[in-house]
């Protein structure tokens, strides 16, 4: 059910904006209840991806923003599926604020819904945690944002620069969703940008980046019957499997004359070529843990015709987490050259299609947008170990950081959740930001 947000006194607007840890800044017993209703309706919805059920998330979006105040753009993605632009209009429409969040759910697979304790769409609140599905990843970030837009829809007091929420489809998956949005005319009005992903309230101005695609290897079949016989792909892939673990173990920086150039041109690109500015920053140091390494691993396999055969294809789904101090091309240089080793040892052909490439990246300490986070509260900062649709969005020029309710180690299985008080804290910070 969609509820009208109830006229919030302006001193409690301008009491949220001031610092989000203040004792003052909690929020009324009608706020706390409305968000966890709105969180609530929201994780009813199974928009399932795959197959794509965003569609459910976004009617109710679009009724939501009709009765509360809210201007409403749909974007359409397929011929099912589509973005929508949110907006509340500010004093100014010079350098809008822009919040992002997905839609889309990971599926509750079957054997993964016997190890719930409920239902995972069915939400229950139970000692200070609110669970189920899309709890954490990421509707409750969704919740928040829309709440705070909301309550200033329903004030007298304007925010000083126009809000937008981007709310996208297929984050869960190809990403198809920020895609389409960079070719929307926004985006070149747009600047910041505040990802909802869970952080557990930790600030994030930098983000791993994420590559993968299949890796095809051409054998030789012959009968299972004699040993040695043939060129076995599922032995070939063993030994893959155990050189990514080398792989991973060996991990260095880019060539430090590509760290050079990027401390001499204050920014740090990810171009391996250097031919595009991708992220501004003023500094190649440590201090926000910028040298996680990055890592491969495989997530699915697939070989064999059938009982009795050598088989002589085997595909895998590799995966790689790439670091905020290298780039998508120099990792997978990095594991061509094993591959390229497994084929002259075993004289096999070993092919890897990458299938996506989203970039790592980094924000400046400096920049507005975390000096004004850090001015509304005590945020911890860390590096954000997934992707988001930051990945793609900083490609239209946005500045993003990521920080939002819940934890990563919470999602993407059985009794997701989120705790209440990072909701909380996550309204009041977006709302402070919006002000």
């Amino acid at each position: 059910m969609i509820q009208n947000i109830k006229e919030p006194k302006e001193t409690d607007a301008l009491t949220n904006s001031i610092n989000v840890d203040s004792p003052m800044s909690v929020l009324s017993t009608e706020q706390h209840s409305e968000l966890i209703a709105l969180l609530s309706d929201l994780i009813r919805l199974p928009s399932e991806n795959p197959p794509g059920r965003e569609v459910l998330v976004e009617q109710y979006l679009i009724q939501y923003c009709e009765k509360n105040g809210l201007h409403v753009e749909r974007i359409p993605v397929t011929s099912n599926r589509a973005n929508l632009i949110i907006t509340l209009c500010g004093e100014s429409e010079h350098n809008p604020i822009a919040f992002t969040g997905h839609m889309d759910v990971v599926p509750v697979w079957s054997d993964e819904r016997f190890r719930w304790n409920t239902d995972p769409y069915e939400p229950l609140v139970k000692d200070g945690w609110l669970i189920g599905r899309g709890a954490a990843d990421m509707k409750g970030g969704l919740a928040c944002v829309l709440l705070a837009m909301s309550e200033l829809a329903h004030t007298s007091i304007r925010p000083s620069r126009t809000i937008h929420l981007l709310a996208t489809c297929d984050e869960e998956d190809a990403m198809r969703g920020s895609r389409t949005l960079l070719h929307h005319p926004i985006m070149s009005e747009l600047s910041d940008l505040v990802v909802c992903e869970p952080t557990g309230m930790t600030l994030c101005r930098c983000s791993r980046g994420r590559t993968y695609g299949e890796l095809i290897i051409r054998g030789k079949t012959a009968h299972g019957s004699r040993p040695g016989e043939g060129v076995n792909t599922i032995d070939i892939a063993a030994d893959i499997i155990r050189s990514l673990s080398l792989l991973n173990s060996s991990w260095t920086l880019l060539p430090k004359r590509d760290r050079d150039w990027m401390s001499q041109q204050n920014c740090y690109s990810h171009d391996d070529d250097m031919s595009q500015e991708v992220c501004g920053r003023r500094e190649l140091d440590n201090s926000c843990g910028f040298e996680v390494p990055s890592y491969w691993q495989p997530l699915a396999i697939h070989a064999g015709l059938e009982p009795g055969i050598i088989p002589d294809v085997c595909r895998l789904r590799l995966d790689c987490r790439v670091s905020p101090m290298s780039s998508c091309n120099y990792e997978i240089e990095r594991l061509n050259q094993i591959l390229d080793e497994i084929e002259t040892t075993h004289h096999v052909k070993a092919e890897f299609l990458v299938e996506d490439k989203r970039e790592p990246w980094i924000t400046a300490s400096d920049h507005r947008l975390v000096l004004k986070i850090h001015s509304l509260g005590a945020f911890d900062e860390t590096v954000f170990s997934g992707s988001t649709d930051a990945n793609v969005l900083r490609e239209a020029g946005l500045t993003p950081v990521i920080i939002g309710p819940g934890d990563l180690n919470d999602v993407h299985h059985e009794n997701e959740r989120v705790l209440l008080a990072e909701l909380e804290r996550a309204f009041l910070l977006y709302k402070s930001l919006m002000l």
